[in-house]
């Protein structure tokens, strides 16, 4: 059952218009991010594996900007080759090279999440943390708030969600300002 299903509980007249639409203003977004992938050597840990390669689906069935069924032909961290740590490290350094960043882990009861925090200038740029779709931890992004830091989270294992390149670089760019 679709994203889309789940949200229209099976009206499939709500659910087809909701696609279309959906996929008319993401369709020129996909088409127009084609990114070269370059390898990378960020520092590894023993316990990320690389992610899991989804088949890709070339068919006429939508999918969204960074979301969907299929996997979207355009860059992300399944279709990267890498852990989704070297994922996002490697559009952090091609799409943000003038921010530095310092990498810290936080284990909560065998939930494995990553904090980026971007630096310009020596001082907090934004906060970017990856972590497991069944993580309700929101301590830390309140403490981010709280500091006037921007926040950002994105989920690495929610089924469906592909964290395209241009979404990722957009969401970044838009709490960078």
């Amino acid at each position: 059952m679709s994203l889309l299903s789940k949200l229209f509980g099976g009206d499939k007249d709500a659910e087809k218009a909701a696609k279309d639409l959906l996929n008319s203003l993401f369709s020129a977004a996909n088409a127009s991010n084609s990114v070269k992938k370059t390898a990378g050597t960020p520092e590894e840990r023993d316990d990320t594996a690389p992610a899991a390669q989804p088949d890709r689906c070339d068919d006429d069935d939508p999918s969204g900007f960074s979301w969907g069924e299929k996997m979207p032909a355009e860059e992300n961290q399944y279709n990267f080759g890498g852990t989704f740590e070297q994922y996002f490290e490697h559009v952090f350094a091609e799409d943000f090279p003038s921010y530095g960043y310092e990498k810290s882990y936080i284990d909560d009861y065998g939930k494995h999440r990553v904090v980026y925090t971007f630096i310009s200038g020596g001082a907090k740029a934004l906060i970017v943390e990856l972590m497991p779709e069944k993580s309700s931890a929101s301590k830390f992004r309140n403490e981010c708030i709280k500091a006037g830091v921007p926040y950002l989270r994105f989920y690495y294992d929610h089924d469906g969600w592909w964290n395209t390149r241009a979404y990722v670089v957009e969401r970044i760019r838009g709490a960078l300002k």
